[in-house]
């Protein structure tokens, strides 16, 4: 049986202190290969370490700001989609938020996406995505061991997707730069090393990415706009302060820094509501944490979702609350909130996904009301991500 950890200080001795310890392990490595490859989530040891290292300053927050305006064009574009539909369309927001942060990603990840196809990339990410979340017996009862050297059998999807992005990287290499994330990884080089990215690694970092942003960042959201649908003061107060900060105009990187409230709503939705609800590792030598043995051997979860509702460490850990993260209120421990994991291996995407989450919350809000199907029972559903299982129906009518 698993060890699940609750203690953040336990926490920080598995991702800090003893990381070389607890690896993310062979299964780990099974369910993730067919989307990352040998790229940095799959990679361990000195081949993750030169990844990272060469990456990271192309997610640098000041980057990602300079995308805001693509994120809001994206969610613009819902709202026209909407407005299309008819006053008090039904809409199934956990799909919508799936195509909205597709948009988003194709644009500031691959600078337009023209050399895909978008509907059909689009329907191979969501079933590539489907068929990695279906889980066997064996993920459960059988040791981590048993894991090493198997593979998740190879989905289509992924084979087309492989060859639509490496097509693409050949001929961006010989292209003029545009400046987005497919530039900053073709330029990025080991500080230590100088080692750049061949296309295979490239490859498997740029489609780990597409579809591990656009199934967080897509969840995220739709949790988001529940919460905002669910509550009418915050969405009030939302709108409020989108129209203080940029009133009618498109928002782009100069309102990013005003949208305080907005943030604090979309930190709210990912401490009760985690796309990435748990992360697991693996003792690969006996040791202790917190003075309790651990066998090597021994796979240990960290139950995200659990730790955020937490009784010993929040206050009224159930309720929506979005002043738990006003300024000036004390930051939760980086080892009890950690919507993008923590320690070394912390989410690379964390600034662009909370950009790319307040910005486009903060224009759909501004744009549309929302109102939840009553007849619908909304209820988290854990697979690779926490989703809603059966979508999230509302009725959403745009602002003529």
């Amino acid at each position: 049986m698993p060890l699940y950890v609750m203690d953040p200080a336990a926490i920080r001795e598995i991702y800090v202190e003893q990381a070389e310890h607890f690896p993310q392990g062979a299964l780990w490595r099974r369910l993730m290969r067919p989307v990352w490859g040998d790229g940095m989530v799959t990679s361990e040891g000195p081949e993750w370490r030169w990844q990272r290292h060469a990456t990271a300053p192309a997610f640098r927050p000041a980057q990602m700001n300079a995308l805001a305006p693509t994120m809001s064009r994206a969610a613009e574009a819902a709202l026209d989609r909407w407005r299309s539909a008819g006053p008090a369309a039904r809409v199934d927001i956990a799909g919508e938020t799936g195509r909205i942060t597709f948009d988003i990603l194709l644009d500031a990840v691959l600078s337009g996406g023209e050399d895909f196809d978008r509907a059909k990339v689009r329907h191979r990410i969501a079933r590539f995505v489907d068929q990695l979340g279906r889980y066997r017996l064996s993920y459960f009862l059988a040791p981590d061991a048993h894991h090493e050297g198997r593979i998740t059998p190879a989905a289509p999807e992924a084979a087309d997707l492989r060859r639509d992005v490496e097509a693409m990287i050949r001929r961006r290499r010989t292209a003029p730069p545009r400046g987005d994330l497919v530039d900053l990884m073709l330029a990025a080089r080991d500080p230590e090393t100088g080692r750049a990215m061949d296309d295979a690694v490239l490859r498997d970092n740029l489609l780990g990415f597409v579809v591990a942003g656009h199934e967080t960042s897509a969840i995220g959201l739709a949790w988001a706009l529940y919460l905002v649908a669910a509550h009418s003061p915050t969405a009030e107060r939302l709108r409020a302060e989108v129209m203080t900060v940029a009133g009618d105009a498109p928002l782009d990187s100069s309102h990013v820094e005003g949208l305080v409230f907005t943030r604090q709503v979309v930190s709210e939705a990912l401490r009760l509501y985690p796309p990435a609800y748990m992360t697991t590792r693996v003792c690969v030598r006996t040791t202790e944490i917190a003075g309790m043995p651990v066998k090597a051997g021994k796979r240990v979860i960290m139950p995200a979702y659990a730790l955020h509702r937490h009784r010993k460490y929040w206050r009224d850990p159930d309720v929506f609350d979005p002043n738990r993260f006003a300024p000036g209120q004390p930051s939760p421990d980086r080892h009890l909130y950690m919507p993008f994991g923590a320690g070394p291996r912390v989410c690379l995407g964390a600034a662009f996904a909370m950009i790319e989450l307040t910005v486009a919350l903060a224009t759909l809000v501004r744009g549309a009301t929302f109102v939840l199907d009553p007849h619908h029972r909304v209820w988290p559903s854990g697979q690779l991500a926490l989703r809603p299982e059966g979508g999230l129906p509302m009725d959403v009518t745009v602002c003529q």
